[in-house]
């Protein structure tokens, strides 16, 4: 995919087993969120790898994996209508992160040795970062439809957001299952 006034691309190449990169764009996003708050911007991850500047979503992260002369991801930014002017400013600081955040990501894999997901090293800051945590989320599937409602408290190594309802039940979603958005009346 090329660049566009819209979105980046870059090609990363952290050297970590192939089952970590199912949560690369988790961590890219995470990278992003980084480098906007050391650059003075309020910024949050919106689950699952969105960056959201001043609680509105600007960025989309999404990650195509492969191999070629090794594992490779192809992660792209995808700036939304608000993200768009943003991107624009902060393309280079964006481009970077997405680099260091692939390095950082890698090192502290290694560091840690064996681990139990690809988010055990980065999971309290990145739970830390959500614009949602601890806060009344509605789970909604892919047609639209409510699933469940509740607080966002927590998350596991492997990506996926646990809500817990009023009647104290826990509902585990992955993206793949369905989203969260702040609870409407």
């Amino acid at each position: 995919m090329a660049d566009s006034l819209d979105s980046l691309t870059a090609t990363v190449r952290p050297d970590v087993p192939m089952q970590m990169y199912t949560c690369v764009q988790h961590v890219m996003a995470l990278g992003c969120v980084r480098a906007l708050r050391d650059a003075g911007l309020e910024a949050h991850i919106v689950w699952p790898a969105g960056v959201a500047v001043d609680g509105e979503e600007a960025l989309h992260v999404r990650a195509r994996a492969g191999y070629e002369e090794g594992l490779f991801a192809e992660v792209t930014l995808a700036a939304t209508e608000r993200g768009t002017s943003l991107l624009a400013q902060r393309r280079r600081l964006l481009s970077e992160a997405l680099e260091a955040s692939a390095r950082e990501w890698e090192a502290s894999l290694r560091r840690a040795g064996t681990v139990a997901g690809p988010l055990a090293p980065v999971l309290d800051e990145y739970f830390s970062l959500l614009l949602l945590a601890q806060k009344e989320v509605d789970v909604v599937y892919p047609n639209g439809n409510l699933c469940a409602r509740g607080v966002l408290a927590g998350m596991d190594v492997w990506g996926r957001a646990a809500v817990r309802t009023a009647s104290g039940r826990v509902v585990d979603i992955s993206p793949e299952q369905a989203s969260l958005r702040g609870a409407t009346a």
